[in-house]
């Protein structure tokens, strides 16, 4: 059985080259007649998986290659990509779990082809097939904020589909905040209010309701933390000095009493800031989730725990450090078992 697998592996690989090599060839011979808008012949990917015998990967990575030689040259001639589609799809459907080809392909048809059709369908598909990648939704945010600007609808598209990426817990921290500010640039917040609220009354199923209602505190919390911000604000305009604790926002005459949070937790003074710990806990969680994933990637990959965070990011198996919520806190790490711990924040 190995002897025979020794002879097959080279083959296949050999037919999956013959194929790029065949496909690169009429390529060239259909630029110089100037048939511009023939359909090129790629080996669709069934007749391909016919052939590569198990090496999908292998030939999808050539093929990829191929694309990116063919996208350049077109770039400095015609700019009509004409066959841009076709080989993203061969591509990705030889190796759907490809995310640079999702990715890349993506910019490729959107920026370059100006296709944002076809960009988005590509993407979605990714998506799909690679639903912790964050780049995908974040990709397709950004055709509707670059190539889409004109549509109505294109904020609150950008801001779901970067909600989707965020909601990987795999997104960098600019994904984060780019989140953010174009849910408060285009008060998306109502937006995502009325889904919510849409969940709340007519799911079937007791816990998206349940959900739906935590939402729903969640985001009404969030405005009430901004309304106290705004009265630290004044505080400080009136007695030229910031108040030691909400009590004194009481006492100043700026607020009638403390409000109260529907999900148990308290609001807090952080500077000029006012914070609240269920959705600091809230954020505490996700974040602890993702440095937890990639201190076992790391030691799943290398048999041995990181000898520090930075170290699992300086390796790639962590994006990075995200801060810890809760002012003056840290993460700490045990490079001996790899447990990742935070202390306790206020009113914990």
């Amino acid at each position: 059985m190995i002897a025979r697998w020794l002879v097959i592996a080279p083959l296949t690989l050999a037919i999956g080259l013959a194929c790029c090599v065949v496909a690169q060839k009429q390529l060239d011979a259909s630029r110089e007649t100037g048939f511009d808008e023939e359909l090129l012949y790629l080996p669709n990917e069934k007749l391909l998986k016919h052939f590569t015998g198990g090496l999908d990967s292998v030939v999808a990575d050539l093929l990829w290659l191929q694309c990116i030689q063919y996208t350049a040259e077109e770039f400095k001639g015609d700019h009509k990509y004409v066959w841009l589609n076709h080989m993203t799809d061969t591509i990705t459907r030889l190796d759907p779990y490809f995310v640079d080809v999702y990715r890349y392909g993506g910019v490729f048809l959107a920026a370059l082809k100006a296709d944002s059709d076809a960009s988005v369908n590509l993407l979605k598909r990714g998506m799909l097939h690679n639903p912790r990648a964050w780049e995908l939704p974040y990709e397709i945010a950004m055709v509707y904020l670059l190539n889409r600007k004109d549509s109505p609808d294109s904020p609150a598209q950008a801001a779901r589909f970067l909600h989707l990426a965020v909601a990987t817990e795999t997104a960098p921290q600019f994904v984060v905040d780019l989140a953010a500010n174009i849910a408060r640039q285009h008060d998306l917040d109502a937006f995502e209010r009325a889904l919510w609220e849409d969940m709340a009354r007519n799911s079937d199923e007791n816990m998206l309701r349940e959900l739906a209602q935590r939402k729903l505190h969640e985001l009404a919390i969030a405005d009430v933390c901004g309304q106290l911000s705004k009265a630290v604000e004044l505080y400080e305009n009136r007695h030229s000095r910031l108040p030691e604790s909400l009590d004194d926002l009481v006492s100043g005459g700026i607020l009638e009493r403390a409000p109260d949070d529907p999900l148990g937790g308290r609001y807090f003074l952080s500077g000029r800031e006012v914070l609240n710990t269920t959705l600091q806990n809230e954020k505490l969680g996700r974040r602890l989730n993702r440095i937890r994933g990639g201190v076992n990637r790391y030691q799943k990959r290398t048999g041995a725990w990181p000898p520090s965070l930075e170290a699992a990011v300086e390796e790639g198996d962590l994006e990075f450090v995200p801060p810890h919520p809760y002012p003056g806190q840290a993460w700490r790490y045990d490079p001996a078992t790899g447990e990742v711990e935070s202390g306790a924040g206020p009113g914990t």
